[in-house]
């Protein structure tokens, strides 16, 4: 067991009050820097079934509890609650005093009776103590550790049902019971009555399938026996006749033979048990990577585990949700570019005005100018931590300042000083002129100062007198500054001159400032959980925005008009900049510390303390990309193109992702209101869409690309009630749409585009379906809870038939070269002959059948049922027996259509996905993520856009520049989105003692 603490980090559970945040950081710190990898619950998680889950979880997975004791963590339900949880789970209680206790307060008592480690402020040694706090955590950790590892097992068995195949087998049984074992000898060590169950349960396991083996051996030995037997005697039998000498010689040599079948059969079944050994691996390491996906930074061990499980696997379920899980992952993983590195903490990254270089400033003393594409041109040295570096505007020059008070100029070409100044007094932050002249200096004595580039000058310094200068930032016209201090004073300074405007009044450090592109507005965040706005040419703030945490970062969009905040409350925030009115929000695992936003205001890239750097959707927030770190994210920036994106963190690795595959999105369009569906004209002209706004808005196509409000399209038509469905004519002359009601006026409408008439056609519920017939002379409709398909005369707007069926119809689509219309029941969907009016044939498939298309050639129809199946069926084969294709997918299925150019299907998921399906090999070769519900997909005529609706968004896809995976290259192209293999302490953790391999043979171990 010793073995098990050398493979991974310690893993401890911190249980402390709020209000002793500031300590945990600085312990949390302290267990970084000796490896020890601590859970800590930064934001405070509401008592329900979901803090349940996480907490339950968390304390699950570490091997000591510690317990941050003060008045406030005493009085703290939720620390009792955690405190119960890891008595349950037999959890070392490590009890930490930081502020006495209350007079006469009682404690649990296995708080008071567990020796204390203090760590009270201003009368124990804070570092000589970690080394003490860390033997305690350490001692007996090896059985501590197995303690862990079989608790998460035993859990994830229960969770699975129970299932055989989650049990413990060969070496792992046996250390198990060993440990087990091991806990009797000692009175600290305690078995949690899962575990003894789980272990229990898995040697009886052993045992039954050792004995069926047992079992078939013995009767095969006592069949050798008897013939043995009979041998011998015919053998004596010999000396007498020959014949029966020959009978003896033909049993020996059947003997021989069944000795031989006897050793084939023992070796086939040591093949099956080594099969049936790997398959459990293989479905454990499926279940494990499904769980990892949904943790924080986790990404890249959950594709490693997935593609693990597909190495293993050959023909079980198991493949299906293995290969889904390395899709999901694939759609929301960068390309990795290049990863460089400094010796310590990234400060800052900033990119040349030109975009071929980008500067990075250190902890370790030193700021290095690197290309776009990582390559490393030159590395200056400080004394002391480098807190900022730029380059001039023309490359010529490299600018870099640090905490031992110089600013220095170096030459580019040659590395060589050309400049010091020596300030006396740690330099903060300093900033770049829009023109690139000037250099502005925050200085920890209270001063700025203003250096000249071109003349090599320090030509002014003024004293703010409002503490030390964290943050100076130029206006976008160069002739102010924002000046912001870490007792949160601010002003705005014109340069050169004593004239100064109030800046915004914080209560604490101000971390960053930043003028709005049209510098209208100054924006600031601050220690104090809040984040202001001012009006830049008065000083006049104009929003405060309060927030439960710390505000670290804050960032305007380039047209000025919305504004992003982070903070410690894990929260991702996009504001108006006019009215403060929260318009998005995004989240984290823990505090995040920076953001930024990318130069075609489409993405926004925040990144933090949960090891990972997120790339959101401006418009909807959906989580575009996620990346994983191998340390705290500090520093962010976009290529200038907006096709990379580059990361700095805190354990000094700058790395730089593609992210070049968002270039397929070319156009989104957004509303006020929700969109329920967007349809192409058939003629590729415009596309009309349906919002609740009851308008509908129609969009010429030239303008799809371009236009971003879509409330700046030619309003069609308005309606009384909510709209759902809508449909084209294939002449692109009538629309159809769906009218639903809550008080029994749901109706059809037919309206014109062209003649502006309109008919209603009254139902007596909602409508769930409309379909138009190819010739676009005929709507059938069908209505919730209703066993009758209403046909309808589009020109006239009046009813000519009513399919009267035994079950109520869902849905309908007509077919566009036969006479076929096809309907959708429970469990099956019928075709229907429409010159006939009989039944042609039942395709049968499990579940209601809600949504059905046909493509433009008739060829493929295909039907969605609410269990999240797909059936594609060949309509030129007449044989419905079977459909040609099953797909199946997470989520309700929302909506259908073919690209008949590509030889897809596109299919839109309540998951939040819009999935792609290649007809010509039947697999899944792309997924597109939307963060909620698409409600509505449509191609373009010609094939070459893809339209995508998911709340008030309507996105347009480049049908193109989409990036397909087959299930050829499936491994090859997850492999090239990951940077590197598991460590091999990783391989032991997950796979304990089977011999180490890479699974990405191309990446490096680390």
């Amino acid at each position: 067991m010793s073995e098990i603490s050398a493979a991974r980090k310690t893993k401890i559970f911190i249980s402390y009050s709020r209000k002793d945040k500031l300590f945990v950081r600085k312990l949390n710190a302290a267990f970084d820097t000796v490896d020890i990898d601590a859970w800590v619950d930064w934001e405070g998680i509401p008592l329900s079934a979901d803090w349940m889950a996480e907490i339950s979880a968390a304390i699950q997975g570490s091997d000591a509890f510690v317990f941050i004791i003060s008045p406030d963590s005493l009085k703290s339900q939720v620390c009792k609650n955690e405190l119960e949880l890891g008595l349950k789970n037999n959890k070392k209680i490590i009890p930490v005093l930081y502020r006495e206790p209350e007079k006469r307060k009682r404690m649990h008592p296995k708080l008071s009776s567990t020796n204390w480690v203090y760590m009270r402020p201003r009368k124990d040694d804070f570092k000589a103590t970690i080394p003490k706090l860390v033997s305690a955590i350490q001692t007996d950790l090896g059985w501590v550790q197995q303690h862990t590892r079989i608790l998460e097992r035993a859990t994830e068995w229960e969770r699975k049902n129970k299932s055989n195949s989650y049990l413990l087998q060969g070496e792992d049984l046996e250390d198990g019971e060993k440990w087990m074992t091991e806990s009797t000898q000692h009175s600290n060590r305690e078995v949690v009555p899962l575990q003894a169950e789980y272990i229990s349960t898995s040697r009886k396991y052993a045992v039954q399938r050792q004995r069926n083996f047992t079992i078939g051996i013995g009767l095969v030995l006592a069949v050798s026996i008897l013939l043995g037997i009979f041998a011998v005697t015919q053998w004596r039998s010999a000396v007498e006749s020959r014949k029966a000498a020959e009978v003896s010689a033909a049993a020996a040599a059947a003997s021989e033979k069944l000795a031989l079948e006897q050793k084939a059969l023992a070796e086939e079944k040591e093949a099956l048990a080594v099969t049936e050994q790997n398959e459990a691996r293989a479905q454990r390491s499926a279940a494990q990577a499904g769980i990892y996906k949904e943790r924080p930074s986790e990404l890249d061990t959950s594709t490693l585990l997935a593609l693990d499980a597909l190495d293993r696997l050959s023909s079980t379920s198991k493949v299906v949700e293995a290969e889904d899980i390395v899709r999901h992952n694939l759609s929301l993983m960068p390309i990795p570019v290049k990863q460089v590195e400094h010796a310590g903490r990234i400060w800052n990254l900033h990119v040349s005005k030109d975009g071929q270089y980008f500067v990075s400033s250190s902890t370790d003393h030193t700021a290095c100018i690197w290309t776009i594409q990582g390559e490393k041109v030159l590395c200056v040295q400080h004394d002391s931590d480098v807190t900022d570096a730029f380059l001039s505007n023309d490359n010529s020059v490299l600018v870099s300042a640090g905490l031992d008070g110089m600013v220095r100029l170096w030459d580019v070409k040659n590395g060589s000083p050309l400049e010091v100044f020596d300030f006396e007094s740690d330099v903060l932050d300093i900033d770049l002129s829009p023109n690139g002249e000037l250099v502005a200096v925050g200085r920890k004595d209270g001063f700025v100062s203003i250096l000249n580039i071109d003349i090599r000058q320090n030509v002014y310094n003024y004293n703010f007198a409002k503490g030390p200068v964290s943050v100076v930032r130029f206006h976008p016209n160069g002739e102010w500054l924002a000046v912001g201090t870490k007792t949160g004073g601010a002003r705005i300074w014109k340069v050169f001159t004593g004239l100064l405007l109030p800046g915004p009044t914080h209560k604490a450090e101000i971390f960053n400032m930043e003028f709005s592109p049209d510098g209208k507005l100054l924006g600031s965040a601050s220690e104090d959980s809040t984040a202001r706005v001012l009006r830049a040419e008065t000083g006049r703030q104009t929003i405060l925005s309060q927030h439960p945490d710390w505000v670290e970062d804050i960032a305007f969009s380039p047209d000025s008009s919305w504004f992003v905040t982070v903070s410690d409350d894990k929260i991702v925030r996009v504001l108006n900049s006019s009215t403060g009115i929260e318009k998005i929000r995004m989240q984290h695992g823990s505090f995040v510390q920076r953001v930024k936003i990318s130069p075609n205001g489409e993405w926004i890239l925040t990144t933090g303390y949960d090891l990972t750097a997120r790339l959101w959707d401006s418009q909807s927030g959906t989580l575009m990309f996620e990346a994983a770190l191998d340390g705290i994210g500090s520093a962010l920036l976009f290529s200038p193109d907006g096709t990379k994106i580059i990361v700095g963190d805190r354990d000094g690795n700058i790395t730089i992702w593609d992210i070049s595959l968002l270039k397929a999105r070319v156009g989104y369009i957004n509303f006020t209101e929700f969109i329920n569906k967007a349809k192409f004209d058939p003629a590729g002209q415009w596309m009309l869409v349906n919002t609740d706004d009851k308008i509908l808005w129609q969009i010429p196509a030239s303008q799809l690309t371009t236009l971003h409000d879509g409330t700046q399209g030619i309003n069609i038509l308005s309606f009384d009630e909510l709209t759902a469905q809508m449909k084209v004519s294939p002449d692109s002359k009538w629309v159809a749409i769906s009218e639903n009601s809550e008080v029994s006026n749901s109706r059809a409408i037919l309206y014109n585009l062209e003649t502006k008439v309109l008919h209603s056609l009254p139902h007596s519920s909602d409508i769930s379906g409309l379909a138009i017939s190819a010739d676009g002379k005929f709507l059938a409709t069908t209505n919730e809870g209703n066993t009758i398909v209403y046909i309808w005369d589009i020109e006239s707007g009046q009813q000519l038939n009513a399919l009267q069926f035994n079950e109520v119809a869902f849905t309908s689509s007509y077919s566009p070269k036969d006479p076929i219309l096809a309907i959708g029941f429970a469990d099956k969907t019928i075709l229907w002959d429409t010159n006939t009016n009989t039944e042609i044939a039942a395709l049968r498939q499990v579940g209601s059948i809600r949504s059905l298309t046909f493509n433009l050639e008739g060829n493929w129809l295909a039907t969605t049922s609410s269990n999240g199946s797909i059936y594609v069926w060949d309509m030129n084969k007449k044989d419905y027996s079977q459909p040609t294709y099953q797909f199946l997918q997470e989520g309700r299925i929302t909506s259908l259509d073919f690209d008949s150019k590509m030889g897809w299907l596109a299919s839109a998921s309540a998951d939040g996905y819009v999935y792609l399906w290649d007809l010509n090999t039947g697999e899944e070769v792309a997924r597109i993520p939307h963060g909620d519900l698409v409600s509505g997909i449509n191609f373009s005529p010609d094939g070459n856009l893809l339209s995508s609706v998911s709340r008030k968004t309507l996105q347009i896809w480049d049908v193109n520049l989409l990036v397909t995976t087959t299930k050829e290259k499936l491994k090859e192209t997850a492999c090239s989105r990951l940077i590197r293999n598991f460590s091999k302490s990783q391989w032991i953790f997950f796979f304990q003692e089977e011999e180490y391999r890479l699974i990405c043979p191309n990446l490096p171990q680390p």
